[in-house]
């Protein structure tokens, strides 16, 4: 199942945002390459494009003991992911971060 925090649910209406996308992010330079995951909230229309064109899967997102609060989208890559995946919000200086523990590349 898949929980985001109390303070992420907070922040997700603040923003009027209820979808939270997972992507799949690559640099690639002449020295080395990175790929890992990136999270965002976006808006509903572009959560159903990425649906119906990038074959993104929907998963309802709870906070814990009550009602989905949103929606989490998974991208169509193999991913491992644990029984349980909790999304929070982290302040960093003047930026809030959205993390995530349960789902690795």
């Amino acid at each position: 199942m898949f929980y985001c925090t109390e303070e992420l649910h907070e922040y997700m209406k603040k923003k009027r945002r209820r979808v939270l996308s997972v992507e799949v992010a690559s640099s690639n330079s002449s020295d080395f390459e990175v790929t890992e995951l990136y999270l965002r909230l976006v808006k509903d229309d572009f959560a159903e494009y990425l649906k119906e064109k990038k074959r993104y899967r929907g998963r309802p997102l709870y906070v814990r003991g009550t009602e989905p609060a949103g929606e989490v989208l998974l991208p169509p890559y193999k991913l491992e992911i644990d029984e349980d995946v909790v999304f929070g919000l982290k302040k960093v200086l003047f930026f809030d971060r959205i993390t995530m523990e349960g789902i690795r590349l």
